[in-house]
């Protein structure tokens, strides 16, 4: 965004003007929500794999899934604009990331299923070549 068009936006004493301006793009909260379970999986492929050693079974549990529903909530609604002030269904979200995240903690360690480790990498990586290429996708074209 240039400089001129940061000077206009300050301008615009109309809220719902400004409102226009600054809603992000589906594709973008969708690929960082992508972006962010990647980053969540390759995390927990490395400490996976500094703890446990190399090509170990990875156990799925409830308290797994919820951290990374946590993850695509937080990547979702984290994104913001400059000139984006905070969202009521913004800090809500995010708090309710924050809350999944403690109740993970709390769920029994009950065995869903069993995984090699290697998955863990490959889903992550997967995830984040989808999120890059759904946000590219959103970036204006130039001709």
């Amino acid at each position: 965004m240039s400089a001129a068009k940061g000077k206009f936006l300050k301008n615009i004493s109309n809220l719902d003007d400004r409102a226009t301006w600054r809603k992000i793009p589906t594709g973008i909260r969708v690929g960082g929500a992508f972006m962010a379970l990647g980053l969540v999986l390759l995390v927990f492929a490395a400490i996976e794999l500094f703890t446990s050693g190399l090509l170990q079974p990875f156990v799925v549990t409830p308290g797994f899934l919820l951290i990374l529903c946590a993850a695509i909530i937080l990547g979702a609604f984290a994104t913001t604009s400059k000139y984006e002030p905070s969202s009521k269904a913004q800090i809500i979200s995010l708090s309710i990331a924050v809350l999944m995240v403690i109740a993970s903690r709390l769920l029994p360690t009950t065995e869903l299923y069993v995984v090699e480790q290697f998955w863990l990498s490959a889903w992550g990586v997967a995830a984040l070549i989808c999120g890059l290429v759904i946000r590219r996708s959103q970036i204006p074209k130039s001709n």
